[in-house]
């Protein structure tokens, strides 16, 4: 019998708006095969009377692709061409990841990591 959470992420990894990807850990282990979700969210801060809207990068990862994540693993996006998997982006995670309510799936934010010149 499956488990009907994990089967509807499933196809919500797999449907529209999903990416392919791979993670190359602060450790160096590569875990290949991971679907992510991107959003770019603007979030509230306030400052005394003032307040400021920031747009805020998160990725959602799940994880049974990636049980640990931390600060400073790099997360190359990109697509699947036949059987391999070409990188178009370089991304490192920052922050702490948050579990979603059933222990299914990261959120973590992200930021670009610029080509070297």
């Amino acid at each position: 019998m499956s488990d009907p959470f994990a089967s509807a992420l499933d196809a919500i990894f797999h449907g529209p708006g999903s990416e392919a990807a791979e993670i190359i850990t602060i450790y160096g282990q590569h875990i290949a095969d991971v679907r992510i979700i991107r959003s770019k969210a603007d979030r509230e801060a306030r400052f005394g009377d003032g307040q400021m809207v920031a747009a805020s990068c998160t990725v959602d990862i799940r994880r049974a692709q990636a049980p640990e994540l931390n600060d400073g693993d790099r997360l190359l996006v990109g697509t699947i061409v036949g059987e391999a998997f070409v990188p178009a982006e370089d991304l490192v995670l920052t922050g702490q990841p948050v579990s979603d309510v059933e222990g299914m799936t990261w959120t973590m934010g992200y930021e670009a990591v610029e080509p070297a010149r």
